[in-house]
């Protein structure tokens, strides 16, 4: 399977410097405007909008395709760049690279390129639609066309995406097709009103009779019957992967809003006997176990990506040995990541105190944002693997997924 030789080959040294630069420059935008935002709870138009003109949509694009020409590692350590000022956005950049990667997996040459060359020239936004807990969408043939119709939940960035990739059990095969947005016969509903990450646009959308095309179905996979399932199965193993690193993202974000409150803010307390906040041994306790157990988190998280980019340019010839190793690390960077970001941005507020519950200062956003996503894939089912693995020796296999029952 080889789309483009250039496919997630990465940037120098220097060129990444200048992406992290813009992507700081992105995120000076959005933690400056983040509480009337998060409180206005609107679909993020302007936000991708800013994100498309600053280049980071094309980052992971290769150049032989106009793109930026990123690996995986330096997209993902982008997209924590992000979700520390936001973690909503920060999940759409994460979502918008991860389908990337589905593109390519399930998406023919011409497929791929098709959606590659929109990303680069047109700055478009990529969503996928398939929640594999939605009941089956209805289908009507006409001809060598499926029409569907139905409601999908969690549709996340669909009403702001421009191409998006939409699942659906056709009797028992899942198969997925690829589609511009644009069409009349989606209805994007404006219903997303949660606890966190309220500006991912991810409400429900309606398809009424939406006509999917032969050529809108991704064949790639059929084209290497024999690596399939394994090549399938990167596809979620790089879903689990965005979800560390925005999490992580989003504790960084939170740590590092917590300490300049601190430094600019808090007092003594009476009882401690010292001068300054900074003098307390129990603030640079807390402070240094937080910022300890977030830094573990980063370095297995950077570990893990660094894994899967192996297992994804193996190509064909990676074996179920090299998957399950795979998934083994991500399961624990998954663990980790999810414990340590709700722990930073609950704990914080006993280094910041009580007046720092103000809703003017936000300092909830965080952990609204990391508790609604966490709750997302349960993480007791990647611990229970990890379990499995280190008492039974058993490499976790590929997931498969049936059929709702209705």
């Amino acid at each position: 399977m080889s789309h483009a030789e250039d496919i997630y080959a990465g940037v120098s040294p220097a060129e990444f410097t200048h992406w992290k630069q813009v992507a700081h420059q992105v995120a000076g935008k959005l933690r400056s405007s983040l509480l009337a935002r998060d409180r206005a709870n609107q679909h993020p138009h302007e936000e991708i909008d800013w994100l498309r003109q600053s280049g980071l949509l094309k980052l992971a694009v290769p150049k032989s395709q106009g793109g930026g020409g990123a690996d995986l590692v330096q997209a993902l350590e982008i997209s924590r760049i992000i979700s520390a000022a936001d973690g909503s956005l920060g999940q759409l950049i994460a979502y918008h690279y991860s389908n990337g990667v589905w593109s390519y997996i399930l998406g023919t040459r011409e497929q791929w390129q098709f959606i590659a060359q929109g990303v680069a020239e047109q700055g478009w936004f990529q969503s996928s639609i398939s929640n594999p807990r939605d009941p089956r969408l209805q289908i009507e043939w006409d001809g060598e066309d499926l029409l569907v119709s139905g409601r999908r939940t969690f549709a996340t960035g669909a009403a702001v995406s421009q191409v998006m990739t939409i699942a659906v059990w056709v009797e028992d095969q899942l198969v997925q097709y690829q589609i511009t947005a644009d069409r009349p016969e989606i209805q994007f509903n404006d219903d997303w009103d949660n606890l966190g990450q309220r500006l991912t646009a991810s409400g429900t959308l309606q398809f009424n009779r939406l006509r999917l095309r032969p050529e809108d179905r991704l064949s790639g996979l059929e084209q290497q019957p024999e690596s399939a399932v394994l090549r399938n199965a990167l596809r979620n193993q790089f879903s689990q992967l965005i979800f560390v690193h925005f999490y992580l993202g989003i504790a960084e974000g939170a740590l590092q809003q917590a300490a300049h409150y601190f430094r600019e803010t808090v007092k003594p307390w009476p009882e401690s006997g010292v001068e300054q906040a900074l003098d307390d041994p129990y603030h640079r306790l807390k402070a240094g176990e937080l910022a300890s157990e977030l830094a573990a988190g980063i370095a297995l998280a950077e570990k893990t990506a660094h894994a899967y980019q192996t297992a994804f340019h193996a190509g064909d010839t990676l074996t179920e040995q090299q998957f399950g190793e795979l998934a083994i690390l991500t399961d624990q960077a998954k663990v980790i990541a999810n414990n340590v970001a709700l722990k930073v941005t609950h704990e914080l507020f006993e280094l910041t105190g009580g007046r720092s519950t103000g809703n003017h200062y936000g300092l909830d956003i965080y952990w609204r944002n990391v508790r609604t996503h966490t709750l997302h894939d349960p993480v007791t089912y990647r611990t229970r693997e990890v379990g499995d693995y280190l008492l039974s020796g058993k490499l976790p296999v590929p997931r498969v997924y049936v059929p709702p029952k209705a």
